[in-house]
C-alpha cells in the first residue's frame, strides 16, 4: 500500500495518443482569442464526459478546478468543483507570511525568493488533523527543474521514508521512481512520453507521483515545466518485494492550441480508445481532472 494516501476527490489524468494539433476557432469574435499572453499561467481546468461527443452533442460537463490569482500572482483561493452534485469538493484559501502558505493550522509550504517551492509540511492523512506529519524537501537542478523529493517524518524527527527520483530527456519528465526507505523497494514508478511537435507553453505539471495534493501542484512553483506536450503517461504501484500491484496508463489527444502556443484544450483518455471489450479510462490522482475533454483558461501578468 502507497505510504501517501491520494486525495480521492481530486482526480484523474488521461493520457494522449495522438500527436494532432488544431488551432481553435471556436467562440471568436474578433480573432484576439487566439492569443492568449505573453506571460501566463493556468488558473482554471474545466472537464467533461465525451461518451456524447462522437454523436455531436456537448458532453456532459464533470467539474472544474480554479484558482483565483490576484495582481501580484499570488493564489488567493482554489475551488474544485463537481458539475454533476453542483457542489464545491474543496475550496482552500492560501494565507500567506513571510516564505511561508498555510494552507490550514498544521499544514504550509515554504517558498524561496522566486516564489518556487522548497519544502511543505503535510499530514500522512489528510483527512484526519491528528494523524503523522512529514516533511518533503524538494531538490531542484541548475535548469530549474525538480528532481528529487525526500519524505521525512516530523514524529520521530528525521526519519526518512520515501524518495522520489525524476528524469528529464530534452526538457520533458520521462521517469519517475519513488523507493520506500530505509529498504529501497519501489512504492511508484511512470514513464512518460511527449509529443515533440507541440512546444506547450506553461502548461501541466506531470509529476506522476503528486497524489495528495495535486491541485496545489498545478497551481503553485515546483520549478521549470516541460518543454513539449504530454503524450502518455503509465504508472504503476507496488507491493512488498517490487511486485506490482496495479498500473494507469493514459494518453493525451486532439491539442487545440493558442496562436502563442498555449493549450487551449486536450483530450484526456484511454490509451487504447477502441479496445474490445471496451476499455474505461484510467485515473491519474496527480491530475486534478477527470477523464475527458480539458478546456484551460489562464491568468496573465
Amino acid at each position: 500500500m502507497n505510504k501517501i494516501r491520494p486525495l480521492i476527490f481530486l482526480a484523474v489524468l488521461i493520457p494522449l495518443f495522438s500527436c494532432e494539433k488544431e488551432y481553435s476557432e471556436e467562440n471568436l469574435s474578433n480573432g484576439n482569442e487566439l492569443i492568449v499572453g505573453a506571460d501566463c499561467r493556468i488558473s482554471k481546468i474545466t472537464y467533461r464526459d465525451t461518451s456524447g461527443m462522437a454523436a455531436g452533442g456537448p458532453g456532459i460537463g464533470l467539474g472544474s478546478i480554479e484558482a483565483e490569482i490576484n495582481r501580484l500572482d499570488i493564489v488567493t483561493r482554489i475551488t474544485q468543483y463537481d458539475s454533476v452534485s453542483n457542489t464545491i469538493l474543496y475550496r482552500p484559501e492560501p494565507i500567506y507570511s513571510n516564505d511561508s502558505v498555510f494552507i490550514n493550522a498544521d499544514e504550509y509550504f515554504i517558498v524561496d525568493v522566486n516564489k518556487r517551492i522548497t519544502k511543505s509540511h503535510l499530514w500522512v492523512d489528510i483527512t484526519d488533523p491528528a494523524s503523522l506529519q512529514f516533511d518533503v524537501f524538494y531538490v531542484y537542478n541548475t535548469g530549474g527543474y525538480l528532481t528529487q523529493k525526500n519524505y521525512f517524518l516530523t514524529t520521530p524527527p528525521g526519519t526518512s521514508f520515501l524518495r522520489v527520483d525524476y528524469t528529464y530527456t530534452t526538457g520533458n519528465l520521462t521517469r519517475m521512481t519513488a523507493v520506500d526507505l530505509p529498504g529501497g523497494d519501489l512504492n511508484m514508478d511512470a514513464d512518460l512520453t511527449y509529443n515533440t511537435n507541440i512546444v506547450a507553453r506553461r502548461f501541466i505539471y506531470t509529476f506522476p507521483d503528486e497524489e495528495l495534493y495535486p491541485a496545489f501542484t498545478q497551481f503553485f512553483n515546483f520549478g521549470a515545466k516541460n518543454f513539449n506536450a504530454p503524450k502518455t503517461m503509465k504508472v504503476r504501484n507496488y507491493d512488498p518485494g517490487n511486485v506490482v500491484r496495479d498500473s494507469a496508463v493514459s494518453a493525451f489527444s486532439n491539442y487545440i492550441m493558442s496562436r502563442d502556443g498555449y493549450v487551449l484544450s486536450v483530450q484526456m483518455g484511454n490509451p487504447l480508445p477502441k479496445a474490445t471489450p471496451p476499455l474505461t479510462p484510467s485515473p491519474q490522482p496527480s491530475i486534478p481532472a477527470l477523464p475527458g475533454k480539458l478546456n484551460f483558461s489562464y491568468h496573465c501578468k
